[in-house]
């Protein structure tokens, strides 16, 4: 269960993970030993330590979308909680890796504006189950949360436009949601 109460309101969708994660991260474990040469002696020792860590671990990794938010938490020894509002996210990237493959695993990167640098991200989830189906519910939640709660539309009929008259409604309305954003964003 969670240590702390939901900060940014009522849970909309609880992502669940699947169970190759806990092998993930006892396989990203290894290899990283076995790479730093010096480190091939410590991986029984890891593989040791991992019988704790590793479903303390995934016990530990959660991801939440709320209203106006996503939580994601993870960690054991060196524990994160972020809270990534949702009309910061930019692009929500769905990555795999060999290994990953090989055990049926997805991950999803959560980037925002704002970020430092092009590799790093606010959030990474690794096997989330349905990954793609919670992917699309953050998006469409943010949708909503951008657009002032309503999903985004079709462009507005106008009455006898034609043509050249609807594109300049529907510019119209996206310059109108595009301002939205940057007032919300600059508060």
């Amino acid at each position: 269960m969670s240590e702390q109460p939901n900060v940014t309101g009522e849970t909309l969708r609880e992502a669940q993970f699947e169970r190759g994660v806990g092998s993930y991260v006892r396989w990203m474990g290894s290899a990283f030993l076995a790479v730093s040469v010096v480190g091939i002696a410590f991986i029984p020792i890891w593989l040791l330590i991992s019988l704790w860590y590793v479903p303390a671990y995934v016990r530990r990794l959660s991801a939440r979308l709320n209203a106006h938010a996503l939580e994601v938490k993870k960690g054991v020894l060196f524990r994160s909680e972020a809270t990534i509002p949702l009309n910061r996210i930019t692009d929500l990237r769905l990555y795999d890796g060999p290994l990953m493959r090989a055990l049926k695993l997805r991950g999803l990167k959560v980037e925002t504006a704002g970020q430092s640098s092009e590799n790093s991200s606010e959030g990474k989830l690794i096997g989330v189950a349905g990954v793609v189906e919670f992917r699309n519910a953050v998006l469409l939640q943010r949708q909503k949360s951008v657009d002032g709660e309503q999903p985004a539309a079709a462009p507005r009929k106008v009455e006898g436009a034609t043509g050249a008259t609807e594109l300049l409604a529907e510019i119209r309305d996206i310059l109108a949601r595009m301002e939205k954003q940057r007032e919300r964003s600059q508060r």
